[in-house]
């Protein structure tokens, strides 16, 4: 017979319901007794995992009274409690947390918390990762096939061009944005970008702009393309970008 209420445990899978995720997403197994009160896992990888636990913490306490002080010592005993814990992988920032509750009932929603965390995991995409590896590393050997003097400065010639390529890719993040692919604000975030790589090819050298702009049109990328459509788009106007076409 499981530790907690039939009422709780009834709190806890309704919560799912303000999630990504449904109860019947996950297994939960209630042990009779010890430490462990409930333990979800998740049904499609059983790695990700949300417990409540009941643990026995201790505090050394340090006590004087008349006799101890006029001889100049304390004693000490320690001091046993029971705090309530929620461990759950993944966690917010690390691979997993480990945090003391002050009630019980807060449980439900750490509960919440952690189905964001594990969805924002789940949604990780691996192959983005390496599509954007792929392509900083392919503007990065562009600049230097382009780029015949790192150490000396752009002529005016040079910087004419480069503000006609960035303003051309501007062009095309304004149709993405009146295309509904972007938003507003993103594109006032890559116009300021644009402004800026345009602006430093004028006062830095040619190398060091070359690794700096291809880092942040990177991230650039990164931060918009929230679906593949999307960042195969973007990543095949950049590869224009950089050969010239």
């Amino acid at each position: 017979m499981a530790q907690l209420n039939k009422t709780f445990i009834e709190e806890l899978k309704q919560g799912f319901g303000s999630t990504h995720f449904s109860a019947n997403d996950f297994t939960f197994t209630f042990p009779p007794k010890g430490k462990i009160l409930c333990r979800l896992n998740f049904k499609y990888d059983e790695s990700f995992e949300f417990t409540i636990t009941e643990e026995e913490v201790y505090d050394l306490i340090t006590q004087r009274n008349a006799l101890t002080a006029v001889m100049g010592g304390s004693t000490e005993r320690k001091d046993k409690s029971i705090a309530v814990y929620v461990i759950h992988s993944p966690g917010q920032y690390k691979k997993t947390d480990k945090i003391e509750i002050a009630d019980i009932g807060d449980a439900a929603e750490h509960l919440r918390n952690w189905c964001h965390y594990l969805y924002s995991e789940l949604s990780h995409d691996e192959q983005a990762d390496s599509s954007f590896d792929d392509l900083r590393r392919e503007i990065e050997d562009k600049f230097e096939e382009t780029i015949d003097d790192p150490d000396g400065k752009f002529d005016a010639d040079e910087i004419a061009k480069i503000e006609s390529k960035f303003d051309a890719l501007l062009s095309k993040f304004e149709t993405l944005e009146e295309e509904s692919k972007i938003t507003k604000e993103e594109l006032t975030r890559i116009k300021k970008d644009m402004d800026g790589f345009k602006s430093s090819a004028k006062v830095m050298r040619k190398g060091l702009w070359a690794r700096i702009t291809n880092n942040k049109l990177v991230d650039i990328a990164v931060s918009i393309a929230k679906s593949k459509e999307g960042r195969d788009l973007i990543i095949s106007q950049i590869k224009k970008l950089i050969s010239g076409e």
